[in-house]
């Protein structure tokens, strides 16, 4: 839910969403999943780190690959020294333009460097701790729970038919791993019967089984945040709102016209993480028409 649920929401509206909004769902039949915690906790920390809980006071730090000090001011993306002055940077301090723009680039420095060094001690407590971010504390020392590794299967059975279309059985594996060159960055690999797809971050490539022939295709990437989702996202709610409001649609009609999903779609996707979050902790394997039946439907009906 944390990190990938993005990606369990594509699968499901590429495996699961009919292409009439009237038409049943093809709800996965099974899920599977495995993963944990495996680096980024204590047992990783390095010798040389020892006691240290931040960046800033830790003489490990110019040899560590997750150095604060160097993610935040360093000469590469997205350091404050590549140019860089938005995402990440403006978290830690929201006027970072205006400083710099006023002082200089050392001032800039100097006021990364004072969020880095803010650090907890044993007088503060746990609750606090939690409540807050501590932006140069040691990755090896946060309470994150994060899996940085895990694989999650879902598996769709074969039904016949649904609404008068043959369905047959699919599967579908998903993988999130955090020790990678690669940031925030998907890779997707479809194999069909007339042929594959494979697609990353700014291609699309399709070959035809039939014709042994094979294209690429290069969608325009927009500027924005998340590809520039964030601003489309806003507007199509907007819309909709607007069309319920003072054009007498449907909600539900809205949804699907504006926004591309209905709230059962939301919720199942949400559900579908949460089933895969339960069989990686049980180690079992999660029947999910029962499941959803047990852990949604019923509540909706108490």
């Amino acid at each position: 839910m944390t990190k990938s649920c993005h990606d369990i929401d594509l699968l499901l509206w590429l495996l699961c969403s009919p292409l009439n909004a009237a038409d049943k769902p093809h709800l996965p039949s099974k899920i599977t999943s495995s993963g944990g915690l495996q680096y980024f906790h204590k047992g990783s920390k390095p010798l040389a780190a020892g006691n240290a809980t931040n960046c800033l006071s830790c003489d490990h730090e110019s040899s560590c690959k997750y150095s604060a000090k160097k993610i935040y001011l360093g000469h590469s993306f997205p350091g404050l020294n590549s140019g860089n002055t938005e995402w990440p940077i403006d978290v830690l301090v929201p006027d970072i333009e205006d400083c710099i723009r006023t002082n200089g680039l050392k001032a800039g420095e100097t006021a990364v460097l004072e969020r880095l060094k803010e650090v907890y001690d044993g007088g503060v407590a746990a609750s606090d701790i939690a409540r807050r971010p501590w932006f140069g504390r040691c990755v090896y020392e946060s309470d994150n729970d994060v899996c940085d590794n895990q694989t999650v299967t879902l598996t769709f059975d074969g039904t016949g038919s649904i609404d008068g279309n043959i369905i047959g059985g699919k599967t579908a594996t998903f993988n999130m791993v955090a020790l990678t060159k690669k940031v925030c960055e998907r890779y997707t690999n479809i194999s069909g019967t007339e042929g594959e797809i494979y697609a990353d971050s700014s291609s699309i490539s399709v070959y035809d089984f039939n014709t042994g022939k094979e294209k690429t295709y290069y969608p325009h990437v927009a500027e924005g945040g998340h590809g520039a989702g964030d601003g489309v996202l806003a507007r199509q709610f907007i819309l909709a709102i607007d069309q319920v409001k003072n054009h007498g649609k449907k909600v539900s009609d809205a949804q699907i016209e504006y926004i591309g999903c209905s709230i059962e779609e939301i919720v199942r996707s949400h559900a579908v993480v949460f089933a895969a979050e339960e069989a990686r902790k049980q180690k079992a394997v999660v029947d999910f028409p029962s499941w959803w039946e047990r852990e949604v439907e019923a509540k909706l009906d108490g």
